[in-house]
């Protein structure tokens, strides 16, 4: 008998096909594989038993970098008229094909990089069909090495044996390639092994260097060396933000106590290989990499590249940053790097394999003992998110202003770009709309329908609305929060009947003020039940760059004594504006109604921590997280009058306990679980009346990990069933996730 088998997933360009072959081939079972638009395709003709056991193994034994979406079997002969296992040529149809993204250096070409009579030894571009660069080089597809950027390098006899050798784990590894026929790395007059060696020689005398990587430029020092970081820091004016670190190796984190390590290192070692945030206390790093707290963002070596400049270096530790300019995408060429990048180094070392897709570092921290994303890009672009059912129509996602991504769909996957960023100067635009047709012509997607932002001054609704005016496409929008509620359900094939809890700093109100702390129902319609009381935001966007404004505001409009407002100005040499800031609430000059939760932990933040201005989003709301230190259950009273969350009561004991010298850690922690009240408080409410029990979280301020563990415990204590995201981060990231769910939701297309 026999049994057609299709898998779908991520199982083209990652060695599966002659995985099934090989095991195809051990089990002496006739038939064949062959790449689909629908998948990988494999008929066996043995017995059910047979079938049973070859599925099972398929499954257990898959490549590490493929993802198995689902597995279809249905039995049905078919006279294939050849003896043995056999690896047909792939079909051309319609339908998807789905792209791995890049993947850190295996086991296998690490073992092979270090060893002295292999003929890639130190070669700083060996890879594998389990390992090496995939999205960052595609150009189009079908995944073959002329569609890469790998086409200008003329493949020698050797390596094309491998490639063609089904018992070779090189077998269709389109990057295959030695130092005879790939790529080169170059610093001045140097080259190959010399040029890292003196590149790490460089290091370990102090400077600082670029490094062209697998997606872009990294700035790279010793992170172990005050004075270097401190360095690094005033040249890229960033004087609080923490910076990410590389370890030579994970193993390494062995000699610490660390908590949850065992999870840290399996996420350290990971195909996806991301930064991951986690507290190291007493770690060996400089204590300026991170001046905000024990929290520390470390990522393991993931290219041989890196590993090679490791193998010369003292160092187990360096510095390795994004290498661009503030607020502009990742460089990723040598004349930009070397214009841009020069303000931070005289040295380069440089590739001559071209990077067609940029891709920053992907971050993630750990939450109920998971990954909880906080930045998606290399290792994670562009694996779908797979929607609840296949839709027939392609929906574009323009995405948000800040921390942008944006998305389309086929079929049943949602295709998220990799990190954009904020969208306020040109460079950064470019990249938006470079990688907006780099991801429809990847996947040959017609769009038919495009969804944005009702912001009308985001570059990403104004680009949307002109692709579908020019293209005649249907065109809608939707509010930033709901798209950041949709975000999380399509994650979790949700579809209604629940409750969404959406904290974050700004989005545009359908109201026309800014919310950003919301309690909505979804039950058909979607209603907004509870929101943060709405507070003007004096002088607009100046609040949230300056968060000891909002502080100021707030007192003010809760009528705090006057005294007690000028003392706290004083903290900020501030006393002078107390009553410019009247003058502009009373008339709201340049201002607006605002119920952000963001910009209330700013201003709490600001007030516990003295922080006056933000040198990055969100810094004294991370600055007052990392204080927190549970002593007490304590929380500060609040009220919920009028479908509004009144908050007075709780900043008046806040500034109560402050200038009762009760610790700042106590604070901070009162502060977070007061929020958490407010949430549970709130969730139950509309429980009860609703008769829904699942909540959905969402918008940057769950990025705070602290409010997010104190609200998942409660709300579960409460019997409800919170979900969190898994796959795109909770912030703004999310939001273009959430416009094309949003769209096949709301339009029955499933």
């Amino acid at each position: 008998m026999g049994f057609l088998i299709k898998v779908d997933g991520i199982v083209q360009g990652v060695g599966f096909r002659p995985f099934v072959y090989n095991l195809a081939t051990s089990l002496n079972l006739n038939g064949y594989v062959k790449n689909s638009s629908q998948g990988v395709i494999i008929y066996i003709e043995c017995s059910r038993s047979e079938k049973d056991l070859f599925i099972k193994l398929l499954k257990d034994n898959a490549p590490r970098s493929s993802s198995i979406l689902s597995l279809d079997c249905e039995e049905r002969y078919i006279d294939i008229r050849h003896n043995g296992f056999v690896i047909f040529d792939s079909e051309k149809n319609s339908g998807v094909t789905l792209i791995p993204a890049d993947m850190a250096i295996c086991n296998d070409c690490e073992r092979e990089l270090f060893e002295k009579n292999n003929r890639r030894y130190l070669y700083p571009f060996i890879n594998c069909t389990n390992c090496g660069p995939r999205y960052s080089i595609i150009k189009t597809i079908p995944y073959d090495r002329p569609n890469t950027t790998m086409d200008i390098f003329k493949i020698c006899d050797e390596c094309l044996k491998e490639y063609q050798d089904l018992s070779d784990r090189r077998f269709h590894a389109q990057p295959n390639c030695c130092r005879d026929c790939g790529p080169d790395v170059y610093f001045d007059n140097y080259r190959g092994v010399d040029a890292i060696k003196k590149i790490a020689e460089l290091i370990d005398y102090d400077e600082i260097v670029a490094f062209k990587g697998l997606g872009g430029y990294h700035i790279i020092c010793d992170a172990t060396n005050d004075n270097t970081i401190n360095r690094l820091r005033k040249l890229k004016k960033r004087l609080s933000k923490p910076l990410a670190v590389m370890v030579k190796n994970p193993d390494i984190l062995n000699k610490y106590s660390i908590r949850d390590i065992d999870i840290i290192k399996n996420m350290l070692l990971s195909p996806q290989s991301p930064i991951v945030i986690f507290e190291w206390n007493n770690h060996p790093l400089s204590k300026y990499i991170n001046p905000l707290s024990e929290k520390i963002g470390l990522m393991a070596a993931y290219t041989p590249m890196h590993k090679i400049l490791f193998h010369f270096l003292k160092t187990e530790f360096i510095v390795a940053t994004s290498g661009n300019l503030k607020d502009e995408p990742i460089t990723i060429s040598e004349k930009d790097a070397e214009e841009k990048l020069k303000i931070f180094t005289n040295y380069f070392l440089h590739h001559n394999r071209p990077i067609h897709n940029r891709v920053d570092d992907s971050v993630v921290t750990i939450v109920d003992g998971n990954i909880y994303p906080i930045r998606r890009s290399r290792g994670y672009s562009p694996n779908p998110v797979i929607l609840k059912k296949s839709s027939d129509i392609s929906v574009f996602g323009a995405g948000a202003q800040l921390k942008n991504h944006l998305s389309m769909t086929k079929g049943r996957y949602a295709f998220i770009s990799q990190f954009i960023g904020d969208l306020d100067n040109m460079e950064t635009e470019i990249f938006y709309e470079e990688t907006f047709n780099k991801l429809r012509d990847l996947f040959d997607i017609k769009i038919s329908h495009v969804v944005h932002d009702i912001h009308p001054d985001y570059r990403s609704t104004i680009f949307a609305k002109k692709f579908a005016q020019e293209n005649d496409i249907k065109v809608s929008s939707i509010q930033h929060h709901k798209a950041h509620m949709y975000a999380c359900m399509a994650e979790h094939g949700l579809s209604d009947n629940l409750i969404g809890v959406i904290f974050d700093g700004t989005g545009l109100g359908e109201d026309g003020n800014i919310w950003g702390g919301e309690f909505f129902c979804k039950k058909g319609v979607i209603k907004r039940i509870y929101h943060l009381e709405y507070y003007v935001q004096p002088g607009g966007d100046a609040s949230a760059k300056n968060p000891y404004r909002m502080l100021l505001g707030y007192l003010i409009q809760n009528g705090v004594e006057d005294n007690i407002i000028r003392m706290i100005a004083d903290r900020f040499d501030a006393n002078e504006e107390v009553d410019i800031l009247k003058k502009v609430i009373d008339n709201k000059i340049n201002s607006f109604l605002t119920s952000s939760m963001g910009r209330l932990f700013e201003a709490v933040g600001s007030l516990i921590t003295g922080i006056k201005t933000n040198e990055f989003e969100a810094h004294s709301a991370i600055a007052l997280e990392s204080l927190g230190k549970m002593s007490s259950e304590h929380s500060y009273p609040f009220k919920i009058k009028d479908h509004k969350i009144e908050i007075s009561e709780m900043l008046t004991e806040i500034i109560h306990d402050l200038m009762s010298s009760l610790s700042i850690q106590e604070i901070s922690y009162r502060f977070h679980n007061t929020v958490a009240e407010i949430i549970l408080e709130c969730c139950k409410r509309i429980s009860e009346t609703e008769g829904v029990k699942d909540v959905v979280l969402s918008g940057g301020v769950f990025q705070n990990t602290m409010l997010l563990s104190l609200t998942l415990e409660k709300i579960r204590k409460a019997g409800l069933s919170p979900y969190i995201h898994r796959e795109v981060p909770a912030n703004d990231a999310s939001i273009s996730l959430g416009q094309v769910y949003s769209v096949i939701l709301d339009n029955q297309v499933f």
